[in-house]
C-alpha cells in the first residue's frame, strides 16, 4: 500500500508538471499566433507601400511634367452665399503669380457646378437660384451674361460635366421638392431649358464628385437623402444610359474635390463619416476602382474647389476643421512628394466653381 501510495504521489507530481508544460505550449503557442499577426498586419502595411511606391514610379517627375504641359491660368467663382463680396471672380496668372479680380457675376452662386462648352464657360444654378451665368471666353474683356434659359428647377450642390454634344447634370439638392435628387439628366441648353431623363441613381446624392473618363461619367460619394455620406462610386455610361456600381470608397465621403488625370480622378479633402475636415489625398482607378494613396495637402479642407492643369492640381479655398472659410490654395504636381502653397485668394471661398482658361489668351 505504501509503494503504491508513493507511486500515485510520483504520477499527481508527473501530471502536474504536464499540466504545466502544456499551459507553457499553449501561452507559447498564443504568442506565435500573435506574432504571426503582427507579421501579417507589417507585411500588409509593406505591401501598400510598396503598391504607393510602384504607382508613384509611374507619375512623370514634376520637371517633365512642367516642360512637356504649359501650364494654364485658373479662374474661380462664386461661392459664401453670405459675402457682400460673393459675386466677385478672381483669375490665377503664374506668369505674375498672383490672383486678380475680372468682372463679376450677376447673381451670387453658391453650391453650383460648372464647365466650358464651345469657348463658353457656363456657371449653372446655386442656393436660391435657377440663373446660368456665362462668359465668352474669346471677348476680352471678360463680362458675365445671363443665359436666356435657366434650370428648370432650385438646385444646388448638383454635378454637371460637358461631354461632347451632351450636358449630363447629375443629382444635387431639388428645392421643388425639398429632396435631393437621384436622377442623372441631359440638361438642353434651349429657352426655356429643359432636363430629359437619361438614368436613375440607386441611391439620391449630393455634394459629390464627378468626372468623365472617356464615354463614361463617374459619380464619387457625396451625401444620401439622410445626409450621411456615401462611400459608394458609380459609373454611368453616356451611350448606353446606364449606371453600374464601381469598387467603393475607401471610406464614406462628402464635400470633396475632384480632378482627371489619366485614367485616374483624384479624390482631395472633404468630410468623413464623423463629419471630420481631411487633408487626405488618393487617386481612384476609373477602370478597376483600385485607390493608391497620394501626399495629404498642407491644411483640412471640405467645400473645396479643385483643377488640373498640365500634371499640376490646385486647390483653393473651403473651410477647415473649425468650419473657418479658407483663402489659401495650395499645389502639388504629379511625381512629387510635397504640396506648396501658391499666393492666396483676395478673398475665402467656400462652395465656389473653377475652371482652367484657354492658353490661347492672356485674360490679365
Amino acid at each position: 500500500m505504501k509503494a503504491v501510495k508513493n507511486r500515485q504521489d510520483e504520477i499527481k507530481k508527473e501530471v502536474k508538471e504536464v499540466k504545466k508544460e502544456v499551459k507553457d505550449v499553449k501561452e507559447s503557442i498564443s504568442k506565435v499566433n500573435k506574432d504571426v499577426d503582427e507579421v501579417k498586419v507589417m507585411m500588409s502595411q509593406v505591401l501598400e507601400k510598396l503598391n504607393m511606391l510602384e504607382q508613384l514610379n509611374k507619375l512623370p517627375s514634376p520637371t517633365e511634367g512642367m516642360l512637356k504641359t504649359p501650364r494654364e491660368d485658373i479662374l474661380i467663382a462664386g461661392g459664401d452665399i453670405l459675402s457682400l463680396t460673393s459675386k466677385n471672380v478672381e483669375i490665377y496668372s503664374w506668369e505674375k503669380n498672383g490672383w486678380f479680380e475680372v468682372s463679376p457675376m450677376n447673381e451670387v452662386h453658391h453650391g453650383a457646378s460648372s464647365f466650358i462648352y464651345n469657348d463658353q464657360l457656363f456657371v449653372v444654378g446655386a442656393m436660391y437660384s435657377k440663373t446660368i451665368e456665362t462668359l465668352d471666353l474669346n471677348e476680352l474683356p471678360l463680362k458675365w451674361m445671363k443665359y436666356p434659359g435657366e434650370l428648370p428647377y432650385l438646385s444646388d450642390d448638383h454635378q454637371t460635366v460637358a461631354y461632347q454634344q451632351h450636358i449630363i447634370h447629375i443629382g444635387g439638392y431639388n428645392y421643388d421638392q425639398l429632396r435631393r435628387s437621384d436622377m442623372i439628366g441631359q440638361l438642353q441648353l434651349t429657352s426655356p431649358c429643359t432636363m430629359k431623363k437619361l438614368c436613375q441613381m440607386p441611391e439620391p446624392r449630393a455634394c459629390h464628385g464627378a468626372e468623365t473618363s472617356e464615354d463614361k461619367v463617374l459619380v464619387l460619394g457625396g451625401e444620401d437623402r439622410n445626409d450621411g455620406p456615401l462611400n459608394s462610386v458609380l459609373e454611368f455610361d453616356v451611350k448606353k444610359n446606364e449606371c453600374k456600381k464601381m469598387p467603393p470608397l475607401p471610406h464614406p465621403l462628402t464635400r470633396m474635390a475632384t480632378v482627371h488625370w489619366r485614367d485616374q480622378v483624384v479624390v482631395l479633402g472633404g468630410r468623413d463619416e464623423d463629419r471630420q475636415a481631411l487633408s487626405d489625398v488618393f487617386m481612384y482607378d476609373c477602370k478597376t476602382g483600385r485607390t493608391t494613396a497620394l501626399p495629404s495637402m498642407l491644411e483640412k479642407r471640405y467645400g473645396c474647389c479643385a483643377v488640373i492643369t498640365g500634371n499640376t492640381i490646385v486647390v483653393m479655398g473651403g473651410a477647415n476643421e473649425k468650419g473657418e472659410h479658407l483663402s489659401s490654395v495650395e499645389c502639388f504636381t504629379m511625381g512629387g512628394s510635397t504640396w506648396e502653397y501658391l499666393p492666396a485668394m483676395n478673398e475665402a471661398r467656400y462652395g465656389a466653381v473653377a475652371e482652367v482658361l484657354p492658353s490661347t489668351r492672356k485674360y490679365v
